[in-house]
């Protein structure tokens, strides 16, 4: 419809590697918030441009996180060893669930240490 922003479940925002919902919905939530406020303050385009938001902050993200879970979930027991039993791994996955790291910070890293796991 006209003049609608969609956030969270609504909006099919998750992600994919935890497969949880809480934090897109709340950033999708504050920034349908400011483009509401922009909206009403006189920008014609603070709507149209929510999704742009959306994919620049969150979807960018998203396909890093896409691509080690890929690998965590075809692959459980490597993914274990390596991604869950190893203290450094569930520190940094908390430090993404807090906001503090991106997966694109530790993507390669991670990637690495999973496809590895395979070969050795």
């Amino acid at each position: 419809t006209q003049n609608a922003l969609l956030v969270g479940d609504a909006a099919c925002v998750i992600d994919p590697f935890t497969a949880e919902g809480i934090r897109p919905s709340l950033l999708t939530g504050m920034l349908a918030a400011q483009a509401i406020d922009q909206a009403l303050g006189g920008d014609t385009e603070a709507l149209a441009n929510y999704s742009a938001r959306v994919q620049q902050e969150w979807g960018s993200e998203m396909r890093w996180a896409k691509r080690i879970a890929a690998l965590f979930y075809r692959f459980p027991g490597v993914g274990y060893r390596v991604g869950v039993k190893r203290p450094g791994a569930t520190r940094r996955m908390g430090q993404i669930l807090a906001g503090e790291l991106r997966y694109s910070d530790v993507a390669s890293s991670a990637i690495r240490k999973l496809s590895g796991g395979l070969l050795a």
